[in-house]
């Protein structure tokens, strides 16, 4: 099953767009502040959070049942203005009409399977068999979403104020500095999309942001992978719009239930990849296995004094000339020797620019200094080499 955004053959970009919403986001991230162990990549805030005020954190557990599942739509609301600030938005959300507030709460605290969806279902909130069902389902998560259920169809703007009051006090105590934060990798998340939108079209779009849906070109549609089918007609619900996320991770959130907007919010492009190795992983791996022998590192710091040959490091270790061999076959192997014949003997030596280099990829590697152009040069690439000999025992 899926749920697919159609969008016309004629034109669809017109029809997409990319947002981003402070006031969502700090919806999303009250998630972490409940339920912390659910989202290890966010860690840190939940950390930073443990300082919040008790009286704001009893607010916000007695209230998550309006986002800490099913996302209320009425935190929606910035996604009908253009880069509104978390002040506009949170005018408009004070604003918002009693029934769609007590209809969008509903369907977050237990009503998403019962209603219709479409605008005149708002007025359900006034039905008591749905009232009832709402509560019902509400109570089978805890009491206090019960509770909260109750207090949505009885007095629905004084939830809603609290809801505003809530998300302000933990604006101006934490999320205000966090948003500054994270704006930035959003903006540039929103760049790149763009970017891809308007070379590749919408098949771009998704293969830059969504990497969990794909373009169906037959049908020209967004297809999402979920647990029902649903079809929403982009052209006449006005548009939809791409949402990159920081705190929505790990999940791709969907909204085509009206009257809200058409929305894929998709996190960060960087939280759901695999750390990608760098391209110097293996050759740094290979030279540190290399020097990670005890005896290996005894023939480097040999032959970095002065060139020698496999006889004379045989009898300055002790071992046999053949185990000797073996180990200067993977230090070869890794670069960080050399053998050079002289008459009878061939003589090694260290190779001091394969240890820089070396250095310099480890700490690239590590995050311990930026790659600048001009600097340690990339380590070359060699072939595999085989697993090494035992070490010889000594004589």
């Amino acid at each position: 099953m899926a749920v697919a955004f159609q969008l016309p053959s004629e034109r669809p970009l017109d029809l997409v767009g990319l947002a981003w919403s402070p006031l969502f986001e700090a919806v999303l991230s009250l998630r972490v502040v409940v339920h912390p162990k659910r989202t290890p990549m966010h860690l840190p805030w939940a950390r930073r959070c443990r300082t919040l005020d008790d009286d704001l954190i009893t607010d916000i557990r007695e209230l998550a049942g309006a986002f800490d599942e099913c996302i209320a739509g009425i935190f929606e609301v910035g996604f009908t203005g253009d880069s509104p600030t978390f002040e506009d938005e949170l005018a408009a959300f004070r604003s918002l009409d009693e029934e769609l507030v007590a209809y969008g709460l509903s369907v977050a605290l237990g009503g998403h399977g019962l209603d219709p969806s479409g605008e005149r279902a708002r007025t359900q909130v006034h039905d008591a068999a749905f009232r009832s069902a709402v509560i019902a389902a509400a109570g089978s998560v805890h009491e206090r979403r019960a509770e909260l259920a109750r207090r949505t169809f009885d007095d629905p703007a004084a939830l809603r104020d609290r809801l505003a009051g809530t998300l302000e006090r933990y604006w101006a105590a934490a999320f205000g500095e966090e948003w500054e934060r994270v704006l930035p990798r959003i903006e540039a998340e929103v760049t790149d999309g763009a970017r891809a939108l308007v070379t590749r079209g919408a098949r771009g779009l998704v293969d830059e942001l969504l990497p969990e849906g794909h373009w169906d070109q037959g049908s020209t549609a967004i297809v999402v992978d979920r647990v029902r089918e649903r079809r929403c007609d982009v052209a006449a619900r006005g548009g939809m719009q791409f949402v990159p996320t920081v705190y929505g991770w790990p999940h791709v959130l969907l909204e085509v239930d009206e009257p809200w907007p058409v929305l894929i919010v998709v996190p960060l492009r960087d939280m759901r990849q695999p750390e990608v190795p760098h391209a110097s992983d293996h050759e740094v791996a290979r030279a540190l296995r290399a020097l990670g022998d005890e005896t290996r590192l005894q023939i480097t710091r040999m032959v970095a004094e002065q060139p020698r040959s496999t006889k004379e490091l045989a009898e300055l270790l002790r071992l046999s000339d053949s185990a000797v061999s073996r180990h200067l076959k993977i230090l070869d192997a890794a670069g960080v020797v050399a053998g050079v014949r002289d008459g009878y003997f061939v003589l090694y030596r260290l190779r001091p620019e394969r240890i820089s280099q070396l250095g310099g990829a480890l700490r690239r590697t590590l995050g311990l200094a930026a790659a600048r152009s001009g600097d340690v040069p990339a380590l070359p690439v060699t072939p595999t080499l085989s697993a090494p000999s035992r070490r010889t025992p000594r004589a």
